[in-house]
């Protein structure tokens, strides 16, 4: 993306939730998130992992942060890219989704995966030291998008990818109809089988119609240091998946 027809620049709100609710609030949904990921996108949430995972261009040996990883299904797509000599962290500030992602990862025997606990906006890692970085779901979930975005760039290597896949709102008249019956009365009322509270499956269809649209996205990545920032949709529609190259310093 270039400095030419830039979108109107998008002001970051604070999220539909305090951080530490929507902590808790993952953590209270850890067990049957997997589970009701599948049944809400129909299983097509794992194709859109892979194709994430590929958008990093990683190869063997590389290293590679997974934000936001949750349960660390798009960790364990990227372990596979990197391959035994390669390395993926993935963090999440939601211990109970760590403990589930590290049970798939020793089932699998996955030693190139490690997970660990900390905050999307004040990443634990040196400047430039990862290949590449995605965050699949969860950008949507932080206090404040540009900076969660910063830091990403900040921890990538200049020329490696960031690489961000999360739901939007469908511009297609009918698309977007069947969305909002979805998001609105379907996933709330699935969500209630699962988080007594109702907080999990109601907060999520508010936290989407507060998400900037995908051209705007683009833009937020544009300014935290990202260039060529190109998007496709998916599912319809439903969801967007933004990859951008991180700048390189003028010489």
């Amino acid at each position: 993306m270039s400095d030419d027809n830039l979108p109107v620049k998008y002001s970051a709100e604070e999220g539909t939730l305090p951080p530490e609710r929507v902590q808790a609030m993952f953590d209270r949904i850890a067990r049957p998130y997997d589970a009701m990921n599948r049944v809400m996108t129909g299983g097509l949430d794992v194709r859109w992992r892979r194709l994430a995972a590929e958008a990093t261009e990683v190869g063997a040996g590389a290293s590679v942060l997974d934000c936001c990883c949750g349960t660390a299904d798009l960790t364990l797509d990227l372990a596979k890219r990197v391959g035994p000599s390669g390395e993926v962290i993935g963090l999440d500030f939601a211990e109970r989704m760590l403990d589930r992602g590290r049970v798939k990862i020793a089932k699998r025997g996955v030693d190139q995966a490690t997970l660990i606990h900390g905050d999307a906006l004040d990443l634990p890692f040196e400047d430039d030291r990862f290949a590449a970085a995605t965050v699949a779901f969860g950008i949507r979930n932080v206090a404040d998008l540009g900076l969660g975005f910063r830091e990403l760039v900040r921890v990538v290597r200049p020329g490696g990818k960031v690489v961000c896949l999360e739901i939007t709102t469908p511009e297609s008249g009918v698309v977007s109809k069947f969305h909002s019956l979805w998001f609105d009365r379907l996933v709330p009322g699935v969500g209630r089988l699962v988080d007594k509270q109702n907080a999990a499956y109601t907060y999520l269809p508010a936290s989407v119609k507060r998400f900037p649209g995908t051209t705007t996205l683009a833009h937020v990545m544009y300014e935290a240091g990202l260039d060529d920032v190109r998007f496709r949709t998916l599912g319809g529609g439903i969801v967007a998946l933004h990859v951008g190259t991180v700048r390189r310093s003028a010489a």
